[in-house]
């Protein structure tokens, strides 16, 4: 169970993040970028402060910034729990590239399908055979090196 003070202390369950591919604050920015209800726009940090507040945790709007900005770059073993909790994923974002990396697809993927173009055309194959999916993704293919977008 994470403290109800904990996650704006400095404790010895703090982690190193520098071996990290991706920052923590470019991790967490993704998170905000991405993560967040359907039929509706991203969690502004106050959303954030005022949930994990609900939740008996207290974090300052101002350390959450630092975070974001890059300028606070080493949060506790609590704060991470408590930013992953909110966020509905597994801490371990924060700190195991693997696991980060296989995350970020899914987060790659959910973004993709808020696009409204692309959930048209998806929208559009439901129901075609195998072989006319198929064909699509070849169309599909052939535009995308066309445009350059798989170099």
């Amino acid at each position: 169970m994470i403290s109800k003070y904990a996650a704006n202390t400095r404790s010895s369950t703090h982690v190193e993040v520098i071996s990290m591919s991706t920052t923590f604050a470019a991790r967490l920015n993704r998170l905000f970028d991405t993560v967040y209800p359907p039929g509706r726009g991203p969690h502004t940090s106050a959303e954030v402060i005022a949930a994990l507040k609900a939740e008996g945790i207290t974090m300052s709007a101002p350390y959450l910034s630092q975070l974001r900005s890059g300028n606070r770059t080493n949060p506790s073993a609590a704060t991470m729990a408590a930013l992953a909790n909110f966020f509905r994923i597994k801490p371990a974002y924060f700190t195991d590239d693997e696991y980060y990396e296989k995350l970020d697809k899914e987060l790659t993927w959910l973004a993709n399908m808020r696009d409204e173009g692309v959930r048209r055309i998806a929208a559009r194959t439901v129901g075609l055979s195998p072989e006319a999916q198929q064909d699509l993704v070849q169309k599909a293919d052939e535009l995308r090196r066309r445009e350059h977008l798989d170099d």
